[in-house]
């Protein structure tokens, strides 16, 4: 933080002048604009971006009040936080899936399963459909109602130590150097993992991944560059994340073997 942000924020911490929070808002508004465009995939539909944006906003202005100068906090690394959490909590709220579909969520796992111990291989979306017995827009119309499925696999546990402790993919996300040895081994055995598991996509499925979660492309845009619908995309975005997950669950059910 410069010595020009730390001023906006002393002024205001002890004034609490409107204008003030106004300034801070704007400056950080690209932190909720970049996650509600971010996590929109996540949602099943009845959400628009829109909802996103308030939510994130709210998170935003959560961090703000929150947010003790003193302690030597980047602000960024709090309000991304913060807005994710919202953005995740409305999603969450709103988007909840229904029994049927958690069933058919299983169904489609215990198929990938069948099909990778078949195979050797990642299976193909239709080897999937033909497995469940379905057709392939059939399949695709489940899996684009699993948005809010996978966000839980954001915070879901892949390793538990021996005191009882765990790590999470949020871990190996999060760029901690201060990490011991043995986690930072086990994040690496992760990540060479989640690298192995998109490597067997599909190449359309894994051109996808990449676009979207290392060159940050939206949805829209990933559309163009393929030439198909931004509706179809989230379909191979949405079959992707299931292979990805049931790959990273094969992994840890080895390493227990």
């Amino acid at each position: 933080m410069n010595s020009e942000e730390r001023k906006l924020w002393e002024l205001y911490q002890k004034t609490g002048r409107r204008e003030l929070l106004e300034r801070i808002v704007e400056k950080y508004l690209r932190i909720v604009h970049y996650l509600a465009n971010r996590f929109i995939v996540f949602s099943s539909g009845n959400l628009e971006r829109d909802d996103l944006y308030s939510a994130g906003v709210i998170g935003l202005l959560e961090a703000i009040e929150r947010f003790d100068l003193s302690k030597g906090v980047e602000f960024q690394t709090l309000a991304t936080i913060r807005v994710r959490g919202a953005i995740i909590d409305e999603i969450r709220r709103t988007d909840w899936v229904p029994r049927s579909i958690r069933q058919k969520s299983k169904r489609i796992d215990s198929a990938i399963h069948s099909l990778f111990a078949k195979l050797g291989r990642m299976p193909s979306d239709d080897e999937i459909a033909e497995e469940l017995e379905i057709s392939v827009e059939a399949y695709y119309q489940i899996t684009d109602n699993l948005g809010p499925l996978f966000l839980g696999s954001l915070d879901a546990a892949i390793h538990q130590e021996g005191d009882g402790s765990k790590i999470s993919i949020v871990d190996v996300i999060e760029d901690d150097n201060d990490v011991d040895l043995e986690t930072q081994l086990m994040q690496k055995k992760l990540r060479d993992n989640i690298i192995n598991a998109i490597s067997q996509l599909p190449d359309r499925e894994k051109l996808v991944i990449s676009l979207y979660y290392y060159e940050e492309l939206t949805l829209k845009e990933i559309g163009k560059v393929l030439d198909v619908s931004e509706s179809r995309i989230s379909q191979m975005h949405s079959s992707a994340l299931i292979k990805l997950r049931n790959m990273l669950e094969y992994h840890k059910i080895e390493d227990l073997l």
